[in-house]
């Protein structure tokens, strides 16, 4: 004989926030341990770095967070991340981005170099969104190179030696709804 416990939502021992909400309802994750390329500035989606998640209310709260690392191809050279929310089919760029600066600058949620091509940087955030939506939301993570034609690698370092002082690493996004 089996029992199954099932529930909409988790409370607290000491009771429901002041406020209310904190609970959370349910996470999702996606987590890749191969590479990415892209030496464009413009934002490509990383393969395999993408939840999809249907919200219980529509007014529950995103709690995202991701993290990875990532090296240049050349030295000195700039790389951006940012985690774009698509619902319906249509994207929003500026869930978790930095304001519009200069025309040319790139709106990112991470930005990394490296000094040398055999070295990685770590990038990582964590953020609170509000799709306000019941339908499926979708978060993935986008990666540009901050210079047209110098490689962005995720998961490793430029040079791709095959030296213990070399590492490949994952790269990840969680994304946990949370009761408003």
């Amino acid at each position: 004989m089996s029992s199954e416990l099932r529930v909409d939502k988790i409370v607290p021992t000491d009771g429901v926030p002041t406020g209310g909400g904190g609970g959370i309802i349910q996470v999702k994750s996606a987590t890749i341990t191969n590479t990415f390329v892209n030496d464009q500035e413009t934002f490509a989606d990383v393969t395999g770095v993408t939840v999809t998640i249907t919200p219980k209310f529509n007014t529950s709260k995103m709690l995202v967070m991701y993290n990875g690392c990532a090296g240049m191809e050349a030295t000195n050279r700039m790389g951006h991340v940012r985690i774009v929310r698509v619902i319906g089919g249509s994207t929003n760029t500026t869930v978790y981005v930095g304001d519009q600066g200069e025309s040319n600058q790139a709106r990112a949620s991470s930005s990394f170099a490296t000094v040398y091509n055999y070295m990685m940087q770590a990038f990582s955030g964590t953020f609170m969104d509000s799709p306000a939506t019941t339908n499926a939301v979708t978060y993935k993570m986008q990666v540009a190179a901050g210079d047209q034609g110098y490689t962005v690698n995720i998961g490793k370092e430029h040079g791709n030696s095959n030296e213990f002082s070399r590492a490949r690493v994952p790269t990840t996004i969680t994304v946990m709804e949370v009761s408003a």
